[in-house]
């Protein structure tokens, strides 16, 4: 008898290790899902999402690939400075098939093992992964990408396992990621110029404190391109608002094409656009306000399928931490104002840099 009640003491005992360690992996989720709704933006979704979840739940490998057909997730994520690490584990694509063919119709998680052939297109970087779970992510019953989880273990995901945890895993995730990227979109749309994509006044005004304080705190040059469209108002005039609003298109498009990823354009009013270029001097601020301008003098702007308009601009170019005279941010946009208007008087189309 003693032995049978030492028995059932160890069954029992057992028994309450596992309730233990289910109930500690319930609060463990229950944090997770907490963060993840009360997270602040679509960065921060996305640092929880591939960062935490894969330390908190120990595991190997986290991804996440998004459908973006529009290039929207993209777009939004531009101006971002995004962790090296999300370096092949953000993932995107444009073909919903690439995704769906993961899953079966009924679109549940899909527990395997790993294999280097089916999932590399998941797993870029990681050809040591013993078992994976690929997780639909699905909103309004639209697929919108697939969460994946992959572990050096070989029985961490196995195909027998039930999948209820990471089925509710899955909705939440996806309803964040959407919720993101609307409230995303609600704030760049105050921030952006409805008419050229391109950040307004309101963005500009709110980075170039940000860019001045950053430049002053690191003592390296922050140069301020201020670009003036010549001769515009004879655009509209002869040819009509809807030519003028095309060439502002086309031009702001090939101002973005020669920019950096580390530069700053808005459009400032009208005809008026401005470039901010962080860590640039005003020699290279200057080759790189030529290139701007010729590539502007070069270019047939198509305002119909009949006709087209060449075009000129001019650029006035000054720089903090090359001129005493300019310690604020206002002190530079004016600079750069003045210069522009010193290139307007002495012909156009031409740089003028700020004495």
């Amino acid at each position: 008898m003693p032995q049978d009640v030492e028995i059932i003491q160890a069954q029992l005992d057992s028994l309450l290790r596992i309730a233990k360690k289910n109930e500690q992996k319930q609060v463990n989720f229950q944090e997770y899902e907490l963060n993840l709704l009360n997270s602040s933006g679509l960065v921060d979704l996305l640092t929880i999402i591939l960062e935490e979840h894969r330390d908190r739940f120990q595991l190997t490998d986290v991804t996440l690939l998004l459908l973006d057909t529009e290039y929207e997730f993209q777009r939004l994520l531009d101006n971002i400075q995004k962790p090296s690490t999300w370096q092949d584990r953000l993932l995107f694509t444009d073909s919903e098939h690439s995704i769906s063919q993961y899953f079966a119709i009924v679109r549940k998680p899909r527990l395997s093992a790993f294999s280097a052939h089916l999932h590399q297109r998941l797993f870029p970087n990681n050809t040591k992964l013993q078992s994976v779970a690929i997780l639909p992510l699905v909103r309004q019953n639209e697929v919108i990408g697939s969460l994946n989880l992959g572990s050096r273990k070989s029985d961490r995901f196995q195909s027998n396992m039930g999948t209820l945890f990471l089925q509710h895993l899955a909705a939440v995730v996806s309803a964040c990621i959407e919720n993101a990227r609307l409230q995303e979109n609600i704030k760049q749309v105050g921030l952006r110029d409805p008419l050229t994509s391109v950040n307004n006044r309101r963005f500009f005004d709110q980075r170039i404190e940000e860019e001045v304080t950053l430049a002053q705190r690191n003592n390296t040059p922050l140069s301020c391109l201020f670009l003036d469209l010549d001769y515009f108002k004879r655009i509209n005039d002869n040819h009509g608002h809807q030519a003028g609003d095309i060439v502002l298109k086309q031009a702001a498009h090939i101002f973005n094409e020669i920019m950096r990823t580390s530069d700053v354009l808005a459009r400032y009013g009208g005809e008026e656009f401005v470039i901010l270029l962080a860590d640039t001097n005003s020699k290279i601020a200057f080759d790189i306000a030529e290139r701007i301008r010729n590539t502007i003098a070069d270019t047939d702007f198509d305002i119909s399928s009949s006709e087209s308009l060449n075009i000129t601009l001019s650029i006035g170019l000054t720089t903090l931490g090359e001129n005493p005279t300019i310690k604020t941010s206002q002190q530079l946009i004016n600079a750069a104002d003045q210069a522009v208007y010193a290139a307007k008087v002495s012909g156009r189309n031409r740089v003028h840099l700020a004495k």
